[in-house]
């Protein structure tokens, strides 16, 4: 459930997190995790920029492979140890119950390094997210 921050206390962003609220016990101690919410605008750039650099790329890839490409190469992976003994990385999940934003966003700029230095070498960080966000129809 999303809530903000209002004076010294938490409300419910909208009438869904305000259902989820109404199920807790009232007047009872409750454990709370704070997180961040993370940003849907951002994962769309994240993902606009993977389509611009598949599109750019000379054999044909998709978003998803280049996801998991990267995901792979920043280490966003976990060692499964097989039968015979051989271990292979499964790369994790980056959606919203798995990463928050500061994790999210430690995630963005490291894959946005990643694709300038390693994928299209001579293209600027800035000039890729300025064409990702372009696609989007955002203003730079």
């Amino acid at each position: 459930m999303q809530m903000v921050r209002r004076g010294s206390f938490l409300a419910p962003v909208a009438p869904l997190d305000s259902d989820q609220l109404s199920k807790l016990p009232v007047g009872k101690p409750l454990a709370v995790r704070v997180t961040r919410a993370r940003s849907v605008p951002q994962l769309r750039l994240y993902w606009s920029m993977l389509g611009l650099v598949a599109e750019n790329l000379d054999q044909p890839i998709t978003d998803d492979d280049l996801h998991e490409w990267v995901k792979g190469k920043l280490g966003y992976a976990a060692p499964v140890k097989q039968r015979n003994g051989e271990v292979v990385n499964v790369t994790r999940s980056i959606a919203f119950d798995k990463m928050d934003q500061q994790s999210f966003q430690a995630f963005f700029d490291k894959a946005k390094a990643l694709l300038v230095e390693h994928i299209i070498p001579g293209l600027e960080s800035e000039a890729l997210e300025r064409e990702a966000r372009a696609m989007l129809g955002e203003a730079a």
